[in-house]
């Protein structure tokens, strides 16, 4: 075989360089367009080459694992939210009318756990929100309630819990140990709650917007403000301070909770409402007190209560009372413990003279 010239294999070496050059810019060109592709339909570089790595987070789109998703805080203002809603006498006749398992059925598809306890999946709500609801013959008005309220607060992507204190028969009831159970119970809970809306059974808000988050350390919320019950949703006065309140956990603690020896009907807000004033506290109100239709409240129809004989004469001796009436010297017997899907239901047995040894 004759020897190659020179000029030949720098040909042949022209000829190899260019067909690399040209391989290499086919699978860039090849590369960079699947991929592109790929970004359009959700789908990452890192599954397309390792489509079967178990540590790879399950990306979105815009590049953010469902971890890094759920991680970030929930927006100031819900895009769940959808406004007013129809409280007449007939819708809420519907919603009482509704299948329990039916119901436990969606509310378990919308992400409720046992307990009544609910978290937002797709971000982190800022606070953990106990709701403690005070009750004795009102089996109507609670299923209303929880059946109401439960989507109202996911609606507001809120991480809550309702906690529902019933008071056993034999004693007149005394909305404000009730309430003090439910703080106490909730502290036995395995999680930390910043703050607790005292929350009377018959009142369902109105529109969503109305804001359930925790208000600020120092300055508990008086929430319902504007009922129905009055004409044209007139604000009662500035000292109320009952039916719906907010207040965070560390307030609660420092006014030593409600007053328990308010037994009937009346009293125990008002009382509640010194109580705060007494530690230098601020009582606030959404929007600046103004009744728009954001923090309107619907009363469920009941029977007038009829206050109690003797409580001007209860609230006078309270004002000595403030440090020695409360969370101190709370006593209660629990009967029955209950975790539903609903709600944490808790009844609860007193004495008139307050002795009964908590179990």
């Amino acid at each position: 075989m004759l020897p190659r010239s020179p000029h030949f294999i720098s040909m042949s070496i022209s000829r190899a360089v260019i067909s690399s050059f040209l391989l290499l810019a086919v699978s860039f060109y090849f590369y960079a367009h699947y991929t592109s592709n790929a970004a359009v339909n959700g789908v990452t570089t890192s599954s397309i080459f390792h489509p079967e790595d178990p540590s790879s987070p399950t990306t979105q789109s815009n590049g953010q694992s469902d971890r890094q998703i759920a991680q970030q805080p929930c927006p100031l203002v819900s895009p769940q939210l959808t406004g007013w809603t129809n409280l007449s006498s007939e819708a809420m006749a519907a919603i009482l009318q509704e299948d329990q398992m039916t119901v436990e059925s969606k509310m378990e598809a919308a992400g409720l756990k046992m307990g009544g306890r609910y978290q937002p999946e797709d971000c982190r709500s800022p606070h953990k929100v106990a709701i403690v609801v005070p009750v004795r013959d009102r089996k109507d008005h609670l299923t209303v309630f929880l059946r109401y309220m439960h989507p109202f607060l996911q609606r507001k992507q809120l991480d809550y819990i309702i906690i529902v204190v019933e008071q056993s028969d034999g004693l007149p009831f005394n909305r404000g140990m009730l309430m003090n159970v439910g703080f106490k119970e909730a502290q036995l809970l395995n999680e930390t709650f910043d703050c607790f809306i005292l929350h009377d059974v018959d009142m369902l808000p109105e529109h969503d917007g109305n804001p359930y988050t925790c208000p600020e350390v120092g300055k508990p919320r008086q929430m319902a403000f504007a009922l129905d019950y009055f004409k044209n949703y007139s604000s009662v006065g500035e000292g109320f301070f009952g039916a719906v309140t907010a207040i965070s956990a560390d307030d609660f603690g420092r006014i030593n909770g409600l007053a328990n020896s308010f037994w009937d009907w009346g009293g125990e807000d008002e009382n509640f409402y010194h109580r705060v004033v007494s530690q230098h506290l601020k009582v606030v109100r959404p929007f600046d007190g103004q009744s728009s239709v954001l923090v309107h409240y619907k009363m469920q129809s009941h029977k007038r209560a009829v206050p109690s004989p003797n409580r001007l004469d209860v609230m006078k001796e309270g004002f000595n009372r403030f440090k020695t009436d409360g969370l101190v010297n709370l006593r209660y017997k629990i009967i029955d413990y209950q975790s539903k899907l609903l709600n944490t239901h808790i009844l609860v047995d007193f004495q008139r003279d307050n002795v009964t040894v908590a179990s």
